[in-house]
């Protein structure tokens, strides 16, 4: 108490002048208000962070593009053959494991229908071969990827569709389950799409749809994606943007508009394949349309991820003169034609009783 009164007296007792030469011992920033906060520039800010961070991930986008076949699309691309493999093996794992019980063996005569169009399809275009049969070792095929017919100019085959590649067909017994997925190395089909499909053409038409997929790296491409965008939401975070927010942002605008780009690639491709193996593509559009019948609801267009079933209709039609052109250019589908003419063959209905 006594050196506490002491001190005030001794200030009381000097000049006024002097009292002001009295340098403030004060901090001159010490509560949390925007008038007393230090200057931004006194340490690292969530910006900064952020900035350095969205370079370095730009210089990593930019420096893994690439231009996808068929369509020469930009587009982001991290994952390996190798990797890409992988994902197929995984894949089949999961189907297994998933319908266990459910799919047909291989002698029945379902899935014998199906690997007989997964075989056409593949082996016309050089993609692999099935399962349990040898490869074409070196048979002359044409790769529908050079037909003059679309884009007048080579497209490289994706690294992973080769002649020594297999394939493994399920046939899913579940008529509820309408779906059919390929993966690189697998195709699966339900036999609650086949009532859809009529008959092996439009079979055909979404084995290939499906096949496309593969060929063109969709599986390898969303996975790429979702490794940029871990990183890129945690840079929106540090930005001030809501974790929520972001996840939405990037859903809409990003996710479901790219995953309707990836269709219609598929539908491009699909209707090539199918038409390469001698299967009349005029069965594209017209599954499309036995589907959109079944659908019940209608959802926007902004919230599926699939084009509406009308547009991906009439696309489908734009591409059958030049997807005729390849049906003529295979001699195969002459001869087959011919064949159908006279009697010895005729267009298989699927039988799923």
């Amino acid at each position: 108490m006594y050196q506490r009164s002491s001190t005030v007296l001794r200030r009381c007792l000097l000049p006024r002048s002097s009292q002001l030469q009295i340098p403030s011992i004060r901090p001159r920033f010490y509560s949390s208000g925007p008038i007393s906060r230090p200057p931004r520039t006194d340490r690292p800010t969530g910006t900064y962070i952020g900035v350095t961070i969205g370079l370095l991930l730009g210089g990593y986008y930019v420096t893994h593009l690439e231009n996808a076949p068929e369509t020469g699309r930009r587009r982001f691309m991290t994952i390996s053959q190798e990797e890409e493999e992988l994902i197929g093996k995984q894949a089949l794992e999961d189907a297994l494991r998933e319908f266990q019980g459910r799919v047909l063996p291989f002698e029945h005569p379902l899935t014998q229908q199906v690997r007989r169009i997964t075989r056409r399809i593949i082996s016309s275009s050089n993609l692999g071969h099935l399962e349990g049969e040898s490869p074409l070792n070196g048979e002359d095929v044409i790769d529908f990827w050079s037909v003059p017919a679309f884009g007048n100019a080579e497209i490289p085959r994706s690294p992973t569709m080769h002649p020594d590649k297999e394939w493994v067909v399920l046939v899913v017994n579940d008529r509820n389950f309408v779906n059919a997925f390929a993966a690189p190395g697998l195709v699966c089909v339900s036999t609650g799409i086949m009532p859809v499909a009529r008959n092996e053409e439009g079979l055909a038409a979404i084995i290939g749809h499906e096949i496309g997929h593969v060929t063109m790296r969709h599986t390898a491409e969303r996975v790429s994606t979702s490794k940029l965008f871990l990183p890129l939401t945690g840079l929106l975070f540090l930005m001030g943007i809501d974790f929520y927010v972001s996840s939405m942002l990037t859903e809409y605008l990003y996710n479901l508009p790219h995953s309707r780009k990836l269709e219609t690639e598929a539908d491009i491709v699909g209707i090539k394949l199918m038409s390469r193996a001698c299967y009349d593509p005029a069965a594209a559009p017209r599954v499309f349309q036995d589907l959109n019948k079944l659908e019940k609801t209608s959802v926007p267009k902004f919230l599926n991820t699939h084009p509406p079933t009308p547009e991906r209709i009439a696309h489908l039609k734009t591409l059958l003169p030049s997807s005729y052109e390849i049906y003529n250019a295979n001699p195969e589908c002459a001869r087959l034609e011919e064949m159908r003419k006279r009697g010895y063959i005729g267009r298989m209905r699927m039988n799923i009783d």
